[in-house]
């Protein structure tokens, strides 16, 4: 006999056998509910669209729901954002179906209505992103999806605390769409530009002393 540790069914005791068959399914329905992204996108668009926040007395969306789900913001962030785009386009049945990583490549790389309402595309939207983008190479290989590629990188607490507070502007920005792989894209752009721009800089006031020697 034992005392199961999950939340709804604490302090009940059961034999190792029905605590086992209970912590399985305890930890099966967390699964679920994780790998259900389009419930969550849904539920939070709608507490955006219908100023929920505002009724429950909070000043703004996101004061919300640093309130209610400060640790997977960032997450709800993401596939609001992919579930706001493809939902225009595609059946709630066929998203239901689509792992989140898809949902994602599919936001951010393919954007013709046609070819997202495309059956064969649907059907490859099942798969994981890699397979996903393979799948798309043969279907539209003019529209050059590419696959995901996963680094894991290790900040310093203060590293971190600069790069969230950044992250979390850029979103605001991007209308709170944006993943984190597209704000590294776009600061990487954003260094790029500037380099140019020194290298101009640079170039000129080179000129302009080539031009006084000669001078």
């Amino acid at each position: 006999m034992g005392v199961l540790s999950a939340p709804e069914i604490r302090e009940i005791y059961l034999s190792p056998k029905e605590r086992a068959k209970a912590r399985d399914s305890y930890a099966r329905s967390f699964e679920r509910q994780f790998r259900d992204w389009c419930a969550i996108a849904e539920c939070c668009l709608a507490i955006e669209r219908d100023r929920d926040w505002e009724i429950l007395g909070f000043s703004s969306f996101h004061a919300w729901i640093m309130d209610a789900a400060p640790a997977s913001r960032r997450y709800i962030y993401l596939v609001m954002g992919i579930y706001k785009d493809l939902s225009v386009d595609i059946p709630q049945e066929e998203l239901e179906k689509m792992p989140v990583g898809t949902g994602a490549v599919l936001h951010q790389q393919v954007k013709s209505k046609k070819l997202r309402r495309d059956p064969r595309v649907l059907e490859a939207s099942k798969q994981k992103p890699h397979d996903f983008a393979k799948a798309m190479q043969e279907i539209a290989p003019n529209q050059h999806v590419e696959g995901l590629v996963r680094k894991v990188v290790n900040f310093t607490a203060s590293q971190w605390s600069v790069i969230e507070a950044t992250f979390e502007k850029y979103q605001v920005m991007e209308d709170g769409s944006a993943s984190f792989a597209s704000f590294i894209e776009w600061m990487c752009s954003e260094v790029s530009e500037w380099t140019l721009h020194v290298n101009k800089e640079n170039e000129g006031r080179k000129d302009d002393k080539d031009g006084e020697r000669i001078h």
